[in-house]
């Protein structure tokens, strides 16, 4: 028993939506809920933007315990029409991959620490590096060169 949502929003919020929850867990199985740029998510999984290419803006799918609440791809024009049964299998194994197994988290992490700060070094003190990444950074101790130019300043 399992509850499974997939969303495209391409025409609106570019976004994939994911949704999932082992109901054999009972009422405290976890919802798991998964959102990713469409075209962050569509460079590793180019079936996504496959499914919303040409005039198709979205593509939804909601299944709860094996019943299939709604299967539609909708077109530019309204025409709605149903998610074919092999998209429907991959569709469920997306969200397995993308919410139980978050092998896409890492698509939509915030940078890291040391990231950050490269890049904020980056930003403000170009000239002072090589921004094409052709020499590694130069790491300073800037207390030691303070202490060094206050003794200096001393004498």
């Amino acid at each position: 028993m399992e509850y499974f949502k997939f969303h495209i929003d391409e025409d609106n919020t570019k976004r994939l939506f994911c949704v999932y929850r082992d109901l054999s867990k009972g009422k405290n199985a976890k919802r798991l809920v998964k959102s990713y740029p469409l075209d962050i998510i569509g460079e590793q999984e180019p079936r996504l933007l496959e499914m919303v290419d040409g005039d198709i803006t979205d593509v939804y799918y909601e299944e709860f315990n094996n019943e299939v609440k709604a299967s539609e791809v909708k077109w530019f024009l309204g025409n709605i029409d149903p998610i074919d049964e092999e998209s429907i299998t991959w569709i469920k194994q997306f969200i397995k991959c993308a919410c139980v197994n978050e092998d896409f988290d890492h698509l939509v992490a915030p940078p890291s620490v040391d990231q950050q700060v490269e890049d904020f070094i980056k930003e403000f003190f170009e000239e002072d590096f090589d921004v094409d990444g052709d020499k590694p950074l130069e790491q300073k101790d800037f207390l030691a060169e303070f202490f060094a130019e206050l003794e200096e300043d001393s004498k």
